[in-house]
């Protein structure tokens, strides 16, 4: 493969390009893809189907074939059309227990919106979440910004609804009536998982007592089955070899995710879709990791000083691990960038000291910005001139950002501790999107209308979001903006 060196502005003539591609071919994100086809997964996902390999080797096959079906319409906007079958339980009854059935579901679309939504209706699963997406048209640069006006044979051919026929609208629905239907979902859900969360509560429990982990944690998407599924096989490798991995682990915090390694934090993690003989290979190896955990702090402060003594953050992010060695490498790349580039910052940076500042390298590549809470995320391959010059033009912005951001933290800290005691609710937290002044704003709103809900939420986990869904363990989650509640 040929490898271009693209500096100045060529590389922001590149980033902008591929941001062009990016916006123009995705109807659904990586993430929001992901967030769409949870409920899909967790009927299909081959765990579920240990006691029949015949079945569970389908259903792998398919869910790899659907990922690469996604993937290319994703990045070139087509794909191959293709048929997937995939076995699944249907709903017990009380007095019978039913055989696994299967489904065929013919994928053709060249849109991905479209195309789980075909996944998820092929099972009868809601598309509350998907709804609640917003399509988002973004016509080139230099192009008028207008609905095409397609011949009435399109819609005919493709079988998508013509605006011109039936105008859509958009329900607007209130908090109110939302829980009034889905709160004994969220009741029924809630109880069917408690079994399995008290399994989760011992096993983990006992692990803490006997091995002296100082934390075990579940960074995955799938949800608390798989959890309970992964201590029951980690606590019969402990049985197994209880003195080994006893003395590994004593002190350390111990996370299940969808990778194994050692994270840059120095968390052990194991990945859920592992057999737990690989669990024991990294575990063994655990010790050679030490050396690279006592080196991130030195880079850090090297990169540091190279930047006018700006603090470098290792940022936390839900069910996103970086490992040690990952990380150590991008440090590595950003670090040679910058020493090639000391005489910009003289001259753009001064002798301005930095500190108050903070930046994150936020993986190999991606854009350079200065996110919501006023920390500067970099990509490990962005040219050192261009780092060094936007730092240069966005430091006092930054500022104020993290001035800002400091009393506002403190303030959705006390608001979110009120909310949970007002309401009674056993958790309350937010996705990483919902910005601390909206989850501010949301809760003070949760409480002074809270007699207007018609439900209790006492007990119940709420989640704060930008859309409307109960999920599979019984977390109901509500979108930051929602719409008053009426008595009507």
């Amino acid at each position: 493969m040929l490898k271009v060196s693209l500096t100045g502005a060529r590389w922001i003539a590149h980033n902008k390009l591929i941001q062009h591609v990016q916006v123009t071919v995705r109807h659904l994100n990586v993430q929001e893809t992901a967030a769409a086809l949870r409920p899909f997964y967790f009927v299909v996902h081959p765990d579920l189907f240990g006691k029949y390999p015949r079945e569970r080797s389908v259903n792998e096959e398919s869910l790899k074939r659907l990922h690469e079906y996604i993937t290319c319409l994703q990045r070139s906007g087509s794909a191959h059309p293709t048929v997937l079958q995939f076995f699944f339980r249907p709903q017990q009854l009380p007095t019978e227990k039913p055989a696994l059935q299967s489904v065929n579901i013919s994928l053709a679309s060249r849109d991905v919106r479209d195309t789980v939504k075909t996944v998820l209706s092929s099972f009868h699963l809601p598309l509350d979440y998907l709804s609640s997406v917003p399509h988002k048209p973004s016509p080139a640069s230099g192009q008028p910004d207008r609905p095409i006006d397609w011949h009435p044979s399109y819609y005919a051919a493709t079988g998508k609804q013509d605006p011109r026929a039936r105008p859509s609208s958009t329900v607007d629905i209130s908090l109110r009536s939302w829980l009034l239907k889905n709160i004994e979902k969220s009741h029924s859900f809630l109880e069917s998982v408690q079994s399995t969360k008290e399994d989760i509560d011992r096993l983990c429990s006992a692990l803490q007592v006997s091995i002296g982990l100082s934390d075990i944690r579940w960074e995955s998407v799938w949800g608390f089955s798989h959890f309970r599924g992964c201590v029951k096989s980690f606590y019969r490798l402990y049985t197994e070899h209880p003195e080994r991995v006893g003395g590994i682990l004593k002190g350390r915090s111990l996370v299940f995710s969808n990778s194994t390694g050692v994270s840059v934090h120095g968390d052990i993690v194991l990945s859920s879709e592992d057999v737990p003989t690989y669990w024991m290979t990294l575990l063994m190896s655990v010790r050679s990791y030490e050396a690279v955990l006592e080196r991130l702090p030195l880079m850090e402060e090297k990169l540091s000083q190279l930047l006018n003594n700006i603090q470098i953050v290792r940022r936390k992010r839900k069910h996103h691990l970086v490992m040690a060695e990952e990380y150590e490498l991008l440090l590595n790349k950003l670090l040679n960038s910058l020493r090639r580039c000391q005489d910009a910052a003289k001259t753009k940076l001064f002798n301005n000291d930095l500190s108050h500042l903070q930046l994150v390298v936020e993986g190999e590549s991606g854009p350079l910005a200065l996110c919501p809470t006023g920390q500067f995320l970099v990509p490990a391959s962005i040219p050192g001139s261009i780092l060094i010059d936007y730092i240069a033009k966005h430091k006092q912005e930054a500022d104020k950002i993290i001035r800002d951001m400091e009393s506002c933290l403190r303030q959705e800290q006390e608001v979110v501790t009120f909310c949970q005691a007002e309401l009674e609710l056993s958790a309350l937290s937010k996705d990483e999107s919902v910005t601390p002044q909206q989850m501010v704003d949301c809760c003070q709103k949760l409480v002074d209308e809270a007699w207007l809900l018609g439900v209790s939420l006492k007990g119940l986990c709420l989640r704060v979001s930008h859309f409307y869904s109960v999920m599979q363990d019984g977390e109901i989650c509500i979108p930051w903006d929602w719409k008053s509640s009426s008595l009507d």
